[in-house]
C-alpha cells in the first residue's frame, strides 16, 4: 500500500470521484477548474493493474477530497491516505486541518452519511455544524404566492457597474467581511439592493452556476447574499432573494441551486428545499 506522488492521470481521478461521489456528479472541466490538482499534492494508491485505488488532494491546510474506490474500502487505504494527508499538512506547518473548504475544494466537509462521518470521527474530526444544499424549481416559482415582508419604502434593485466598485466594497465589508475578495474577482451579475445612494444589500447571481446540476438542465445560483448590519430585518434580503429568483427565471433557468447554507428556515420560507447535507469536519493536529 505504498503511496506515491507526481502528476497522476487526470481521467483516473475525474472518474474515481465519480464512483465514489454519484450525488454530487459535477462536469468535467468544473471538477478541475475548482479543485486544481496541478496546484494540490496529490498523494495515490496504485492496484496491481496500475490503475488507482485510492487518492486525497491537499491544499494548503485543507483536505480538499479524499476518494477510495468503493471495492477497495474496509482494506486500511482510505486511513493510511488521511493519517499521510495529515503529515503532510501538519508538515507544511497548520495546527488545524479542515475538510473542503480553503482556496480549493470541491465539496465542503464531506457528505452527511452514516459512513462518511463516521469515518472521520473514528479519527478524531469533529464538526460544529452542518452545511444544507437546497434548490428551487422555477417552473413552480411565483412571487405573488409567497407570504413574506413587503420591501421597505425607497429600497430599489438594481445590477453593479463598475462605478459601484467602491461603494459595494465597503458593503461587502459591513456585511461579511470574509466575502471581500470573491467580489473582488466575481465575473458574475451581481444585483444591488440601493437605498438613495446606499448599497444596502447585495448578491451574486449566476445563471450558469449550477454545480451539481444534471447535464441536460440550466441551473443557475445565488451566493453571498448579504445586508448591511443597520439594514437588516427588515425584508431586504429575502425580497433581494426574490428578484433574483426571477430574473433566473427569465434567463430560461430551470432551477437554483443554493450550496453550504446556515438559514436554511430562511430559504425555505422563499420555496427552497433541502436537497443535500455536508459535515463540517476538523481536526486539531497535535
Amino acid at each position: 500500500m505504498d503511496i506515491t506522488y507526481g502528476k497522476p492521470d487526470q481521467n483516473e481521478l475525474y472518474h474515481l470521484y465519480l464512483e465514489c461521489f454519484p450525488d454530487y456528479s459535477v462536469q468535467r472541466e468544473l471538477f478541475f477548474n475548482l479543485l486544481r490538482p496541478e496546484k494540490a499534492i496529490v498523494a495515490c494508491v496504485y492496484g496491481e493493474d496500475g490503475d488507482i485505488d485510492g487518492y486525497s488532494m491537499i491544499h494548503d491546510s485543507s483536505i480538499a477530497i479524499l476518494c477510495v474506490k468503493p471495492s477497495h474500502r474496509q482494506k486500511g487505504l482510505g486511513s493510511r491516505l488521511l493519517d499521510e494527508s495529515e503529515r503532510i499538512v501538519a508538515h507544511a506547518g497548520a495546527k488545524r486541518v479542515v475538510l473542503g473548504r480553503g482556496t480549493h475544494y470541491l465539496l465542503q466537509g464531506v457528505p452527511h452519511k452514516e459512513n462518511e462521518v463516521a469515518f472521520f470521527e473514528k479519527r478524531g474530526y469533529k464538526a460544529d455544524w452542518v452545511s444544507t444544499n437546497m434548490t428551487l424549481k422555477l417552473n413552480e416559482f411565483s412571487p405573488e404566492r409567497l407570504d413574506v415582508p413587503s420591501l421597505p419604502e425607497g429600497v430599489l434593485f438594481r445590477f453593479a457597474a463598475e462605478q459601484d466598485r467602491q461603494a459595494l466594497s465597503a458593503a461587502v465589508i459591513d456585511a461579511h467581511s470574509a466575502w471581500e475578495g470573491i467580489f473582488l474577482d466575481c465575473a458574475d451579475p451581481v444585483l444591488l439592493a440601493v437605498k438613495g445612494k446606499e448599497i444596502v444589500g447585495f448578491e451574486i447571481l449566476s445563471p450558469n452556476g449550477g454545480r451539481f446540476a444534471p447535464p441536460d438542465q440550466k441551473v443557475g445560483a445565488i451566493g453571498c447574499v448579504g445586508v448591511i448590519h443597520s439594514e437588516r430585518s427588515a425584508g431586504i434580503g429575502r425580497q433581494m432573494v426574490i428578484q433574483g429568483a426571477q430574473w433566473l427565471k427569465n434567463q430560461r433557468c430551470h432551477s437554483i441551486e443554493l450550496r453550504y447554507v446556515e438559514l436554511v428556515d430562511w430559504y425555505k420560507k422563499i420555496g427552497f428545499v433541502p436537497v443535500a447535507y455536508q459535515w463540517m469536519g476538523e481536526k486539531a493536529l497535535i
